[in-house]
């Protein structure tokens, strides 16, 4: 979705949808009221898991990047701390209790996730590397330019790794000089 919205806003925000009925009441439709409109089909069930928004993800750490920018005469260095927020795994979001006697399932499901992201760090840290040096000072320096460079580690993520939901990417650490 695209949305154009006052620069008074603060930024960044993020849009919240709820749900809104998409069939008329049937004593509208009855009565013939001009305003009703006829009942929408109903969506398709879909099977995948409810959306995630930023801040209910779990956070990866990729480390600290320096890379030389793509300026001419290679005099530009960043050096940026990325943190990156993924969709937990359906092991980890149900909120079931372990019972007594049993191991904690959490922690074992805590394990495997993250066993699963340290044989992935080399994919995605080749990603963010190889993104990063293809930036120059001028396409990054800006608020702007560092949202930009956001969206598209998002989406070189995302398509390297498609069955790894990256919700959002957060600089904890961003250099130029």
């Amino acid at each position: 979705y695209i949305m154009f919205a006052p620069d008074d806003l603060p930024k960044p925000f993020y849009l919240a949808y709820q749900d809104v009925p998409t069939a008329a009441p049937a004593e509208a439709l009855a009565a013939g009221a001009p305003d009703a409109a006829p009942p929408a089909a109903a969506p398709p069930a879909a099977e995948t898991p409810a959306e995630v928004r930023p801040g209910e993800g779990v956070m990866v750490e990729t480390g600290t990047k320096v890379v030389n920018l793509a300026d001419p005469g290679g005099r530009r260095y960043l050096k940026a701390t990325i943190v990156l927020e993924v969709a937990p795994p359906p092991e980890l979001t149900t909120t079931e209790t372990p019972k007594k006697g049993e191991g904690g399932g959490a922690n074992a499901a805590q394990a495997a996730f993250t066993d699963a992201m340290n044989k992935r760090l080399p994919i995605i840290n080749d990603a963010i590397t190889t993104l990063l040096s293809s930036k120059t000072f001028e396409s990054i320096y800006t608020v702007e330019g560092k949202e930009a460079l956001r969206q598209e580690i998002m989406q070189q993520l995302n398509e390297r790794l498609p069955d790894l939901h990256v919700i959002a990417v957060y600089f904890t650490e961003f250099v130029v000089q």
